[in-house]
């Protein structure tokens, strides 16, 4: 299942637990990105999920400010016992992010126990995820995804 919430991008797929998450927003603003992560905190906390991919490679810089709400809010809703590993893609080119990113880990782990491995592309976290074992399932998941994108991702 495909759907869009907010300015995020999101693939579930019940049979293996999984939620995919991609921000897709056709602009470099990000007025609506605590309301697209609260969407997907709700999806983790029905607890059914045990693996997320968040693909960040589009995401403008994180502020301060969100830095701020994602270490208060968000992380300690998304740290359920259904959750199990965490697949977290990042593109090489934002070393700004990657560092934002691996701080908010850093000083949320005493309440994270899920896995977390990092990423350079969407394929290698879903390969880890579930390629592994049934690559048939990762080459579906792909091609869903690659059928739903409405176009071309921002540069």
């Amino acid at each position: 299942m495909l759907l869009t919430l907010s300015d995020l991008q999101v693939q579930y797929r019940s049979d293996v637990s999984l939620l995919r998450v991609q921000w897709r927003a056709p602009h470099q603003r990000m007025t609506r990105f605590q309301e697209g992560m609260n969407a997907v905190a709700y999806l983790l906390e029905l607890g059914v999920v045990h693996t997320a991919i968040l693909d960040l490679r589009h995401l403008p810089n994180i502020s301060l400010d969100d830095q701020y709400w994602i270490a208060t809010n968000w992380l300690p809703r998304i740290s359920v016992p259904a959750l199990q590993q965490v697949g977290v893609v990042l593109p090489s080119s934002n070393l700004y992010n990657q560092l934002v990113v691996e701080s908010l880990i850093h000083i949320s782990r005493h309440f994270m126990h899920y896995d977390i491995q990092f990423f350079g592309a969407a394929a290698e976290a879903l390969d880890w995820s579930v390629g592994s074992q049934q690559p048939d399932l990762q080459l579906a998941l792909e091609s869903e995804w690659a059928a739903y994108t409405p176009g071309p991702l921002p540069h």
